[in-house]
């Protein structure tokens, strides 16, 4: 690991500077107030506001690698247990060169959980950093399209990290499956990755690693439904400056920079990574392809075409925001927010209205009209309230999977279910 990526490592510690992942769990005791009582004292009281519980629940998330009770009823490392005490481990769902990813099951509430099972030892050698990922990953807890990591028990030679385990495996072996995804599936993953890109740098934190491989499906029967995992590669980046220096992540994946820098790089690179993922997306292969140190010259001279063959009936919006992603300069590079307001992105597909008028018993011209009138409203709303991000981009901290982030103007994925492929002229 390098000696500036130790400088921007940061243990998971209290104001006080206590280490909460390596030191001995506490043991509860009966001073204070619990959560519980909270509830309890308050039950023949005025209903307390949505503030207030907020303020309770936050006050009750333990800081020692597990989410409390009230949140995930994942709290087992805090009580002094030790993994083998608490899970069956199952069959292996993924396999890297320093980590397996296990389908564990619980021995009380039988509830299964993806268990990523790392060696201390053969982790740090890599050049990767398990405090980091945590850190990361904790940061992250509650964004959505992020897998939420649940609870940590940290050994002397191994690391257990349980999270949420998602049932539908990962994009690559879907694609394998599929081929290509449609247009408008690829729209529906696109948004929601680069909205959870949106968060991760909000918070400073770059991933480095993002691939198909590291996108995984929380349900087998909706190929949209998706999440971004593995933060092993993840660092945190000081905004406005080139603080990131290893060469990490995968090849196919990796921007120029990461090759090519001699004083840094910045977040940016998870941009390009972006744009890899789209082009894969929707052409069934990737942008840059050779073998051994061919690859990194192939991706530094950034060219690449859209084949009539492969792309004669993707939309000219999509190809413009895949050559905005992947330029060598990232100085020049969309940003995230240019993703986002990009037309592609920003479009209502034209089957959603078709649904609208069938769920409403009204005409397609009416939904249009519907939609036109809540963008208006939207947009009016925005600007009563705007700040210096772009309105549609207002990624809060306290997101949740019940609605998307992104401005209302862009209309929600779950409420579009077209499969169809989009007939579009070009």
């Amino acid at each position: 690991m390098e000696q500036s990526d130790i400088l921007l490592s940061e243990t998971i510690m209290d104001a006080s500077g206590t280490d909460f992942i390596n030191q001995a769990p506490k043991q509860k005791t009966s001073s204070g107030p619990s959560l519980g009582s909270f509830f309890e004292s308050n039950a023949t009281k005025v209903r307390p506001s949505l503030n207030d519980f907020k303020k309770e629940l936050n006050r009750s998330i333990r800081c020692d690698g597990s989410v409390s009770e009230l949140s995930f009823s994942v709290n087992d490392s805090a009580r002094g247990l030790r993994f083998d005490q608490v899970y069956h481990k199952k069959e292996v769902l993924g396999e890297g060169g320093f980590a397996v990813v296990y389908r564990c099951i619980h021995k009380n509430r039988r509830h299964s959980y993806a268990v990523k099972e790392v060696h201390n030892e053969n982790y740090e050698t890599s050049g990767e950093n398990i405090i980091e990922e945590i850190d990361a990953l904790k940061r992250l807890r509650d964004v959505p399209y992020i897998v939420r990591l649940l609870d940590v028990f940290r050994g002397p030679e191994a690391t257990h990290l349980v999270m949420e385990q998602m049932k539908g495996g990962d994009l690559l072996a879907r694609l394998e499956e599929k081929v290509v995804f449609s247009e408008t599936e690829s729209r529906k993953i696109s948004r929601k990755l680069i909205e959870a890109m949106v968060y991760c740098h909000k918070k400073c934190i770059a991933h480095r690693d993002i691939k198909l491989e590291n996108i995984l499906l929380s349900d087998r029967m909706d190929d949209t439904k998706i999440k971004l995992a593995d933060f092993g590669c993840a660092r945190k980046f000081i905004p406005g400056e080139d603080s990131l220096k290893s060469l990490c992540g995968s090849p196919q994946y990796a921007a120029p920079e990461l090759y090519m820098h001699e004083n840094g790089y910045n977040e940016r690179c998870d941009i390009w990574s972006i744009g890899v993922v789209i082009f894969i997306l929707l052409g069934g292969y990737a942008p840059f392809e050779g073998s051994g140190m061919e690859l990194p010259r192939i991706i530094c001279e950034g060219f690449f075409d859209f084949p009539a063959i492969y792309w004669g009936e993707i939309s000219r919006e999509a190809k413009r925001l895949i050559k905005s992603l992947l330029v060598v300069d990232p100085d020049d590079r969309a940003t995230l927010v240019d993703a986002l307001d990009s037309e592609w992105l920003r479009r209502r597909d034209r089957e959603s209205f078709y649904k609208t008028a069938q769920d409403d018993g009204s005409s397609v011209f009416e939904a249009w009209v519907k939609f036109q009138k809540e963008t208006s409203l939207s947009k009016l709303k925005q600007s009563e309230h705007s700040t210096n991000e772009p309105s549609h981009s207002e990624l809060t901290e306290e997101g949740h999977d019940s609605s998307e982030p992104g401005s209302s103007s862009i209309p929600s994925d779950d409420e579009e279910d077209s499969e169809e492929h989009e007939s579009e002229s070009h």
